[in-house]
């Protein structure tokens, strides 16, 4: 059965692939059809090793392209969501037709498969022309199944002696396709699904409850679990986004980040392989160079994370109030007015608290949740946002505000980002990121500025602004990679718009260019000295990256990369020593030195 797994792989992906053979650098990786690429009996070879457990890429769209057409299983691809109710104001207001296409449940559960339009590349999807072959593209040739760290070593093993791209996949849900790669073999990370609540962990540094997820375990899973044992942790809003992987490694923002700080802060213990095939677990106390790198400095770059230990949070109930506004008509000064008001009260409502709020807004419509934990009574709430309600008064926006209280943070999340545990999120989305300062929103004149960025972005109403506001250095937590403008920030907001899968590529293109050379300048402008969220920021971006998504961490960070990676398997999309490589004209990664 095995045999007979590998040799259709090898069937079906050398039928899509035409590549000259080469006689390539050495510093370059093999892609199937150059002479060095591993024989059938080697991938047989491999599988054993693994135990059964290799799998061969067949992307899930092949039932939409010919020759392996089944209509009934691509229409199902292409079914519009049921939004159970109202869909979101963003899908009426765009008119979109959202598909099973568009939501991450469909890619997470399925080895290789990425959710990132850009990547996809139309390679194979439902919407383009049946008889359009289905190619792989970026997505990695085989995956290993892991099950421990055995198998992690085998896949390093056999990326560097068979010269081999290596990727480190999990859920899919990946904004700049760091988890793939073409011609790759993949650590396909996502059965890791081990949990176990610590009712008391014990260390220098932290007493108190904990818990220990598996690397596969996604942020709505993980939820669902602390809840269960009466505890909540810190996530974000999208539920299939691994806890261990990219957003508790790169840094991790939320709802929970003014009352115990950011995902990566809250991180005990890590268990990884290393580059060198080492199996480890670091603390703050042993191995403490790669805790520190793997809290906040990027994931899949320093070593193979299998599982690792958090700090958990008693549950407790959060008040909600919801505030709106409208303008009557697109350019409304009153309305632009209101958010540069709004933008002054953050630092009032958050700074020193527990609290955040999460904002959209787009040219002509303004939407707020603020979340207030605990036993904060009414009084204190109506305190907190009576100046910023004054000041709305004052400027004559009319203004809608409802107040609802859940008994629990899990029913908090379930009600505003749910269903856990995936929520009917969109991954079909052109974005970047932009992290605030405190000062800008309290000068004036910066936070003109910032509004005047917020202008430019949403004029056209292709796109909108969503935002997340809290004290993102409120807890106390060992020291670690987290970039440092998270430590002065006020708040971080994603520019976002749709990918239109019915448009012509050359009209996404055109809008992601638009984004990243307009409109993600005049951000960066409006908040110098910055920086972004490694996890959401476009494939594109022009900026530094080394400078804005680590900052002054990025010296020790390569340095420890080096150690542990001395056969430079790890790479993906802006992570660090990602400028050490390049790509080939026919997709070859290839390692261009120190």
């Amino acid at each position: 059965m095995a045999a007979r797994l590998v040799k259709s792989a090898a069937a079906a992906f050398f039928a899509v692939s035409v590549i000259a053979k080469t006689n390539n650098s050495s510093t370059c990786r093999y892609i199937p059809g150059d002479e060095g690429w591993p024989a059938k009996s080697d991938w047989e070879q491999l599988n054993q090793t693994v135990g059964g457990r290799l799998i061969a890429t067949d992307p899930q769209a092949h039932v939409c392209h010919t020759p392996t057409v089944d209509k009934a299983a691509c229409d199902a691809l292409k079914t519009p969501i049921d939004w159970h109710g109202a869909p979101p104001l963003y899908v009426t207001r765009l008119n979109l037709t959202l598909t099973q296409w568009d939501q991450s449940e469909t890619y997470i559960g399925k080895p290789a498969e990425t959710m990132d339009t850009y990547y996809q590349n139309q390679s194979c999807d439902p919407f383009t022309s049946t008889s359009r072959p289905c190619e792989l593209g970026n997505l990695a040739v085989f995956s290993i199944n892991v099950s421990g760290a055995n198998d992690v070593i085998a896949g390093l093993q056999f990326a560097q002696r068979k010269n081999v791209r290596l990727s480190i996949h999990n859920t899919g849900h990946d904004y700049n396709c760091k988890s793939c790669g073409p011609g790759s073999l993949s650590l396909w990370t996502y059965n890791l699904k081990t949990t176990e609540f610590i009712p008391e962990y014990e260390s220098s540094y932290y007493s108190g409850p904990a818990a220990k997820f598996g690397a596969g375990m996604g942020l709505g899973d993980s939820l669902l679990f602390a809840s269960q044992h009466g505890h909540k942790l810190v996530t974000g809003e999208c539920g299939t986004l691994g806890i261990a992987g990219g957003h508790s490694q790169g840094g991790g923002h939320g709802v929970l980040n003014g009352a115990y700080g950011m995902a990566a802060d809250n991180v005990l213990e890590w268990e990884l392989v290393t580059g060198e095939g080492e199996h480890l677990f670091v603390t703050p106390e042993q191995h403490a160079d790669l805790y520190w790198a793997l809290s906040g400095g990027g994931g899949g770059t320093y070593g193979v994370v299998l599982s690792m230990k958090v700090r958990v949070h008693p549950e407790g109930p959060v008040t909600g109030p919801v505030l709106t506004f409208t303008a009557p008509n697109v350019g409304n000064e009153t309305y632009w007015k209101a958010i540069e008001i709004f933008y002054k009260h953050l630092p009032t409502i958050v700074k020193g608290t527990s609290n955040s709020i999460q904002f959209t807004f787009w040219n002509n419509n303004f939407a707020a949740l603020f979340a207030f934990l605990d036993q904060q009574t009414s009084s204190v709430i109506n305190s907190t946002m009576r100046p910023l309600l004054a000041e709305l008064d004052e400027i004559g926006i009319t203004y809608n505000i409802t107040t609802e209280k859940t008994s629990t943070y899990k029913d908090y999340y379930n009600t505003n980002y749910g269903p856990l545990p995936y929520g009917l999120e969109s991954p079909s989305t052109t974005l970047t990121s932009r992290i605030v300062p405190e000062w800008v929103v309290v000068d004036s004149d910066a936070n003109a500025k910032l509004v005047d960025a917020a202008k430019l972005t949403t004029e056209s109403g292709l796109f909108q602004v969503d935002c997340t506001s809290s004290d993102f250095n409120r807890s106390s937590h060992p020291d670690n990679a987290v970039l440092p403008a998270w430590r002065e920030a006020i708040v971080a907001c994603n520019l976002l718009a749709f990918w239109d899968w019915h448009a012509p590529l050359s009209k996404n293109l055109e809008v992601k260019s638009t984004m990243v050379d307009v409109y993600a300048p005049a951000w960066d402008a409006a908040t110098p000295g910055s920086g972004v969220y490694l996890n959401e920021v476009d494939s594109s971006y022009k900026g530094d990256f080394k400078q804005t998504m680590y900052g002054a961490n990025y010296p020790r960070l390569l340095s420890i990369k080096h150690q542990h990676d001395p056969n430079h398997l790890f790479y993906g999309h802006f992570t660090v020593g990602s400028d050490e490589f390049t790509t080939d004209g026919s997709g070859r990664l290839c390692y261009d030195g120190l």
